[in-house]
């Protein structure tokens, strides 16, 4: 069943591994399907498995102390999270829900340890996955720091727009929560970014981004 998910096998955990490790990460995957807003994990729960997102996207959050949650990263179709617990660890660091129907490759935390530990390529995929996450998360850090959220909306503008194009109009891939969410800004700090970023050209209704004046808004990055 799992050999012929084309997009489960070219997950970075499977990367050079051998036709025997391979099977044996096979028989430690379960496949489920998430209805959209549907809890995955808690934050502070017990962990008993690590995620690979097949298709769709999934939320990762972190609470205060008061109930309030933030989004911290938003993870879409190809990455895998939770893998930080593979060295160690007992409990989810951020909560996880789906943000859409969502299809996710669940690995058997402790059977997932246990190759780890018996085969240098599934440790080095892991510790691999670790340290991309920790260079996005420092590079977000650096994001807060250095841009405004309309120059952090903006840059995300830019990327969407075809090279040498004066004028565009496109479709956000993700609800507005879900992209506030995924460039560390709060969705009241997204709307007020789409405010200021009127006076580039930028409109913003529903899901429909035109941007009158490409050149205007690289600008404002």
């Amino acid at each position: 069943m799992f050999t012929e998910n084309e997009m489960l096998l070219r997950s970075e955990l499977f990367e050079g591994l051998d036709a025997d490790a391979v099977r044996s990460m096979l028989a430690l995957v379960e496949l489920r399907t998430f209805a959209v807003s549907e809890r995955i994990a808690a934050e502070g729960e017990r962990a008993s498995q690590v995620f690979y997102v097949v298709r769709g996207l999934v939320r990762l959050t972190k609470a205060e102390s008061g109930g309030r949650e933030a989004d911290v990263c938003v993870c879409e179709q190809g990455d895998t999270f939770a893998e930080y617990l593979v060295p160690g660890g007992d409990v989810y660091a951020q909560g996880a829900w789906a943000a859409d129907i969502t299809e996710l490759a669940l690995f058997d935390l402790p059977g997932l340890r246990q190759l780890a530990a018996e085969n240098s390529g599934v440790q080095r995929n892991v510790m691999r996955i670790m340290a991309r996450h920790l260079l996005g998360s420092l590079e977000c850090i650096a994001g807060d720091r250095l841009h405004t959220a309309a120059q952090r909306v903006a840059n995300y503008f830019v990327s969407r727009c075809p090279e040498a194009t004066a004028q565009a109009t496109f479709r956000l891939p993700y609800q507005k929560r879900i992209l506030a969410g995924k460039l560390g800004l709060a969705p009241e700090a997204l709307s007020r970014a789409f405010g200021t970023l009127s006076d580039a050209g930028v409109a913003v209704k529903g899901r429909m981004v035109s941007i009158g004046n490409v050149a205007l808004l690289r600008d404002a990055c």
